[in-house]
């Protein structure tokens, strides 16, 4: 039987990134029927496909209620992966909280309050420099570095930036720039790959030039499994995107399950797996 299976993206890349296009050569050779759509495009017809799969929607975190407006819309229309929950609750940084709340090793991690400065914030935890993030963000964006001699001439930039929206603080970790940040992919609950991209590289998920293929440490493995431990259902896909602490041990920096980019053109073995799970879900 031949499965039709969309492939969901935003409008800056309506033919989908090519992440996407090699997975989709994967199941077309298998003989399914794989199609780019744009999720905010109106005359697409969800219901038409056997399976939607959230993969390069990357404007979501400027129209979060809109986006997850659409994936309500696409869960009752479609089967939806990763599905309605996961993406919800992933489309948020709180998320962390979560995450550290069940015992995995994330990078310390402070909401914003509106009335609190980030220099109190920073003496209340004993911070120096420090990353100030959106709650709602994708790659980089809007991630701000702030070193301790000049946390008092951006208090004017913070101040304003929690009135526009919820803002997260982290403490700067020196492993992001060495040995730099590292990615762990598991595709259906198993670990299939990992990769790097040195930091100084443009912070770019559309393309795949500056990332290689890594080996991933058993602590990393374990800091990963602990975290996916805790979603359910097991994803299609995750990113457990770690860096070293301050005494080398591995910190979460995010786990991604909603629209990260995979390097599968790094992988034969993580593409098959892929594939394999789609059919399986396509079929259920």
């Amino acid at each position: 039987m031949a499965y039709r299976f969309a492939f969901a993206t935003w409008s800056g890349l309506p033919e989908g990134s090519p992440d996407d296009l090699g997975m989709g050569r994967e199941l077309t050779e298998r003989g399914h029927v794989v199609l780019p759509a744009v999720w905010d495009d109106p005359g697409v017809d969800w219901g038409s496909f056997d399976v939607v799969v959230i993969r390069s929607t990357w404007d979501y975190n400027r129209r979060r209620p809109a986006f997850l407006d659409w994936v309500h819309r696409c869960a009752r229309a479609s089967r939806l992966w990763n599905p309605e929950t996961t993406v919800v609750w992933n489309s948020h940084k709180s998320y962390l909280a979560d995450l550290g709340a069940a015992g995995v090793r994330v990078i310390p991690t402070e909401p914003g309050r509106p009335g609190e400065s980030l220099e109190e914030l920073c003496r209340r935890r004993g911070w120096r420099s420090v990353v100030v993030k959106p709650m709602v963000g994708a790659a980089a964006e809007g991630a701000h570095f702030v070193d301790e001699d000049h946390r008092a001439d951006f208090e004017p930039t913070y101040a304003a930036r929690l009135r526009e929206g919820e803002q997260m603080v982290q403490p700067f970790i020196e492993g992001v720039l060495a040995p730099g940040e590292r990615s762990l992919v598991h595709i259906d609950g198993e670990f299939t790959h990992a990769f790097s991209k040195g930091a100084a590289l443009p912070v770019d998920r559309r393309e795949s030039e500056g990332y290689r293929i890594v080996e991933a440490g058993p602590e990393e493995r374990a800091l990963a499994e602990r975290a996916l431990a805790s979603v359910r259902p097991t994803p299609l896909y995750a990113r457990v995107d770690v860096v070293a602490g301050p005494g080398g041990e591995p910190l979460l920096m995010e786990l991604e399950l909603l629209e990260p980019y995979l390097h599968l053109q790094g992988s034969a073995l993580a593409r098959d797996r892929f594939a394999r799970a789609l059919l399986s879900k396509a079929g259920a």
